[in-house]
């Protein structure tokens, strides 16, 4: 609540308020009185993101499978109820796979004892568990193939064939154990050992299981003074710790049966996919046949030449109705500046497109320069993938305009 005699910046800012905060409607919204701050009006104006599509990156492509098929789940429906969707796509039923590491290679290891534990639980619920003896598994150096290895492969396969692990580690020096570092550092980002749900014992065990895009579970625990926890036969002894074990296992066990099927699409990212579809849509852009061109209903035709190659009429005269563009920004070429999706946006509404009133599934384009079948760095080519990464499908690199001028006139 914000005092009347002193304003904050948070006062100014509108974020604190003399409304009682805890009256809702009783379907939780907002009573109508509720004050506006000047950022929602600023949200409201400035609308939809150019850079974005309908939902969350990755949900069309999830929902499809099929990377021909994704375009028809554009603007299938709202946000919410596509990203539904696709977390529900999908759920196995089969007994989950859990992969146990431990981080001390000690005979009376209290790590492996709480790894054991963890493990009965988990086998008691149906899980199918596994437990990695890292005894013999040489330190990790890039000049070792792990193929030479057995124990290198042995974990390798043992991460491909999980679908959740327990990290146990004991506490040296303030930080996880060596030996299990050594584990994880043989773990490669790129043989699916990247995102497997598990549970640590320490925080930093946590930054490391995120870091390496893994999905970690809320909860954890550890066990202080651990050697006075167990019974003679290597068990936990009843008590609070216990329990907080129990805790974590069950915890893991929801999370798991919840989210394994889920995992790709809960991690994808948007930066990644941006690079990689931009990076597919040039290369894929090859100059389209005439009888494609002649086929597209009322496209729009963009010019992305130089105005001195359009006075030139290098590649054939303008054609009537099409848009000059330049791609190049400040008369810049592109191996001096790469024109992004956005640069090229604003400079298509400046040239008097209305992008914003486009369909993306519907509208189509072609894109020229002074000629075609030119190799797939060349601006026609740039031009079309730039407008595919803004999610207009449906365009094209025409090459010259005298060649879509003859096809247009067959």
């Amino acid at each position: 609540m914000s005092s009347t005699s002193t304003i904050n910046h948070a006062d100014a800012s509108n974020l604190t308020s003399d409304q009682d905060w805890a009256t809702l409607n009783s379907d939780g919204s907002l009573p109508s009185n509720f004050p506006t701050s000047n950022g929602d009006t600023t949200i409201a104006k400035m609308g939809t993101p150019i850079h974005t599509s309908c939902c969350p990156s990755g949900t069309v492509e999830f929902l499809s499978e099929k990377k021909e098929e994704s375009a028809s789940y554009e603007g299938c429906c709202d946000a919410v109820t596509a990203t539904l969707l696709a977390m529900q796509k999908k759920m196995s039923t089969h007994a989950p796979k859990f992969l146990l590491l431990t981080g001390s290679l000690r005979a009376d290891s209290c790590s492996r004892k709480v790894a054991i534990e963890v493990g009965r639980v988990l086998a008691s619920y149906g899980a199918d568990v596994k437990l990695f003896d890292a005894t013999d598994l040489p330190l990790f150096s890039q000049d070792i193939d792990p193929k030479s290895n057995a124990k290198a492969m042995e974990l390798r396969t043992l991460t491909r064939w999980c679908e959740g692990m327990v990290w146990i580690s004991p506490e040296v020096h303030g930080n996880m154990s060596a030996v299990f570092k050594n584990q994880v550092d043989w773990m490669p980002l790129t043989e699916g050992a990247i995102r497997p749900t598990h549970t640590t014992t320490v925080n930093n065990l946590r930054v490391l299981g995120r870091w390496m895009r893994m999905i970690v579970i809320p909860n954890q625990s550890s066990i202080p003074v651990a050697y006075t926890k167990f019974n003679e036969d290597g068990t936990l002894k009843e008590g609070p710790l216990r329990s907080r074990v129990v805790d974590v296992v069950d915890e893991l066990f929801r999370y798991t049966l919840l989210l394994r099927d889920q995992q790709p699409f809960l991690l994808e990212r948007y930066s990644e996919n941006t690079a990689l579809n931009a990076k597919r849509h040039l290369e894929e852009t090859k100059t389209v046949q005439p009888e494609v061109i002649k086929s597209l209903v009322d496209p729009i035709i963009i010019d992305v030449r130089s105005e001195k190659e359009v006075a030139e009429e290098k590649g054939g005269k303008a054609i009537d109705g099409s848009y000059h563009v330049p791609l190049n920004m400040n008369n810049e070429p592109q191996s001096v500046h790469i024109t992004t999706s956005q640069e090229f946006y604003t400079k298509l509404i400046e040239a008097g497109i209305d992008m914003k009133s486009l369909s993306k599934m519907d509208t189509n384009f072609i894109v020229h320069c002074t000629k075609g079948n030119t190799e797939y760095t060349g601006r026609c080519n740039r031009g079309s993938a730039l407008l595919r990464d803004l999610g207009f499908v449906n365009a094209h690199n025409g090459g010259s305009a005298d060649e879509i001028r003859l096809a247009l006139s067959n």
